[in-house]
């Protein structure tokens, strides 16, 4: 697999640095390919295919230099953070052994467990970084299946999800396709009817891409605020859905705070434990569910239920379950 460094260990090194933009050390090509590969595997999985041979392309010929520098820092900062935590430990044929020498002091646990969750949230931002800046320049991916994946929903930007909570990230935005795609399926599709749905969506299209669209192409006040509801419930829905399954260091760090302590040890900062994953978890279902009801508040609004008089006949009958006529009953 391709990657967007130099294959001359001396001009990879220089390059390499100066895309992390942090390390004071040559760190040989030999060693850190594989995890450099690892990366360039990853991007793939959340831009495409197509996407990454263009930023590929574009490296070779040294266009696009802004988005360029951009697919290097990502490629780079992602790679760093699989080798970091190996590289901490010599792998010899006496075992594994800690790495230190005479000018270098071995750090605390605590500080390698801070340091590998700041690598992380460094790796997601670069590619964060690396995705807002295609989507305002590079036609490839604006037109990529990957890209326009997103138009098939509700929320289709950062902008829509930060009306009802603020995720601050585009990549994270891919991240939750799958939970707004289930939340549609399984919870607003039933409440409004497919027919109504694919309405919807076909306005909020026309809103976001014609330039004078008519009134019958774009949504109606009601149908607004019923957009408004469906947004917000889908945003609570997805994060319910993601917090369990996805790495915390993805999510605005006001989702799960780390927990600290003075202690020096790697139990002194520790990921959130299951139990407060769950509680987060059903705290956005539960406003997920809030929402769900204002979807249906609003769609018997719209619609509301036909009402068909009895007659007195059945009126009589339905106040006790029988009427004068009948023969016998019981108490």
């Amino acid at each position: 697999m391709d990657i967007p460094f130099s294959a001359i260990d001396e001009t990879f090194q220089e390059e390499f640095k100066e895309a992390l933009g942090f390390t004071d050390i040559d760190i040989p090509l030999v060693k850190i390919k594989p995890d450099l590969i690892l990366a360039a595997s990853e991007l793939i999985d959340i831009i495409g295919g197509e996407t990454y041979s263009a930023l590929m392309d574009s490296y070779t010929l040294d266009q696009d230099e802004a988005i360029v520098d951009a697919f290097k820092r990502a490629i780079a900062t992602y790679g760093y953070m699989e080798f970091a935590p190996a590289n901490d430990i010599a792998h010899t044929s006496n075992g594994r052994r800690m790495r230190t020498s005479e000018n270098e002091k071995t750090p605390f646990e605590w500080m390698l467990v801070k340091d590998d969750d700041n690598l992380k949230r460094r790796a997601y931002k670069a590619i964060d970084t690396l995705i807002k800046l295609m989507d305002a320049s590079y036609s490839v991916w604006k037109s990529s299946a990957k890209n326009t994946e997103t138009y098939n929903l509700f929320i289709r930007t950062v902008k829509d999800y930060s009306e009802h909570y603020d995720i601050k990230s585009r990549l994270l935005l891919l991240k939750l396709q799958p939970g707004l795609k289930l939340s549609e399926t399984r919870e607003i599709a039933p409440r409004i009817g497919s027919e109504l749905m694919t309405s919807l969506k076909s306005k909020i299209k026309n809103q976001a891409i014609e330039d004078t669209p008519t009134s019958e192409q774009i949504p109606s006040e009601d149908e607004e605020k019923l957009i408004s509801h469906i947004r917000e419930a889908c945003a609570y829905y997805a994060l319910s859905w993601a917090l369990p399954r996805m790495q915390v260091q993805l999510f605005p760090e006001g989702i799960l705070q780390a927990v600290r302590s003075d202690r020096e040890t790697i139990r002194g900062r520790v990921v959130p434990q299951v139990p407060v994953i769950d509680q987060a978890a059903q705290k956005f279902m539960a406003d997920a569910e809030r929402a769900f009801m204002a979807i249906e508040h609003q769609y018997k609004k719209m619609f509301p239920p036909e009402v068909v008089e009895k007659t007195v006949s059945e009126t009589e009958e339905d106040i006790y379950g029988f009427n004068e006529d009948d023969n016998f009953i019981t108490t």
